[in-house]
């Protein structure tokens, strides 16, 4: 029971830490409606569930490299968006086949998962402040340049106070927005690291109850509101488990065993370091000062678009290629028996 809360714990931190990229960043305003408290605390309940789903595929495949945490961040970005919400299959905003990669791929895999969760929290662990400084600059970047966005197809309340010159307000509602989430963010990190060192290990039981839950609402509402979940979900995700199912293998080859990405970053992170994670949303008020200060309208969501989807298929595409090329079982006793 002790090692279920630890991994429950796990799970609602990896939550907010998704969450925070997967919703907060991409909605990036607290005047579009769900962003208030109630709203944002079912996401963080409705990511939290999702992300355990995504800690299980980690530990069973012993994901541990960039290729194969990518992966398991395209796992987790199409569990989302092609079995939970099906806006893999199409939408009046991302038209098919454009809708595979964005936001699957190029959104929760790469931002979300791969920089968000694995490479934030493998900077934090070398306890380097000015390493983390920079990410997390990188990050605010991102996020002041895609916030301005939505200035061009705002919300009904951020229409009214644009259109009343009233950006002072708006400002301050973004920058309050940013550093509150941020510094949740901040506490999920910590909590995380925390629980560390652990091994998460679900016990079978635990994966058969999660994978019938999974089976039964892809069946009966996945498939009944997008068709196309019948051929396109399995395609992507047995690719990406093929190539996982390699990276095991490699894995359980190793000599010594060696932890995967959930555990790896096990060294204890200094307040400072943490610190620095609130460059994030100081850089990201200040593009958003800027911009408002100039009356930009600027859709840098095109460049988003175009651009993020692009760089997540290739990721994806070379994932694949790198832990395809993992040697199986057989080669590697051949290997062995030369090298003797």
């Amino acid at each position: 029971m002790k090692e279920f809360l630890k991994r429950i714990v796990i799970g609602l931190a990896t939550g907010w830490i998704i969450v925070f990229y997967g919703e907060l960043v991409f909605w990036a305003t607290p005047e579009r409606e769900g962003m208030g408290i109630g709203g944002i605390v079912a996401a963080w309940i409705g990511y939290s569930l999702m992300s355990y789903y995504f800690l299980c595929v980690v530990s069973l495949f012993k994901v541990r490299s960039a290729p194969a945490v990518f992966l398991a961040g395209a796992f987790y970005g199409w569990f989302e968006e092609g079995l939970v919400v099906q806006t893999m299959y199409g939408s009046p905003d991302g038209p098919f086949p454009m809708s595979v990669p964005f936001t699957g791929l190029a959104w929760h895999a790469l931002l979300g998962v791969f920089i968000g969760w694995y490479l934030v929290r493998k900077v934090l662990s070398q306890d380097r402040p000015l390493k983390t400084l920079c990410l997390a600059s990188a990050i605010g970047l991102f996020y002041g340049a895609w916030a301005i966005w939505w200035w061009i197809e705002p919300p009904e309340s951020m229409r009214f106070l644009l259109e009343a010159r009233q950006v002072d307000i708006l400002l301050v509602h973004f920058s309050i927005y940013s550093f509150l989430t941020t510094a949740v963010l901040v506490v999920a990190h910590w909590t995380f690291n925390c629980m560390l060192p652990f091994t998460f290990r679900p016990g079978k039981v635990e994966l058969w109850i999660l994978g019938v839950i999974a089976l039964l609402y892809y069946t009966f509402i996945t498939v009944p509101a997008a068709p196309r979940a019948l051929w396109v979900l399995p395609l992507c995700l047995g690719i990406t488990f093929w190539a996982l199912r390699k990276n095991r293998i490699a894995e359980s080859l190793n000599v010594e065993s060696r932890p995967d990405a959930i555990s790896v970053f096990d060294q204890k992170v200094r307040p400072l370091n943490y610190a620095m994670l609130f460059a994030i949303p100081a850089v990201a008020t200040g593009i958003y000062f800027v911009a408002l200060a100039a009356d930009l309208r600027v859709p840098t969501n095109r460049v988003v678009y175009y651009g993020a989807s692009l760089i997540g298929s290739l990721m994806w595409v070379s994932s694949i290629v790198i832990l395809l090329r993992n040697p199986t079982p057989a080669t590697a006793r051949r290997i062995f028996i030369k090298s003797q």
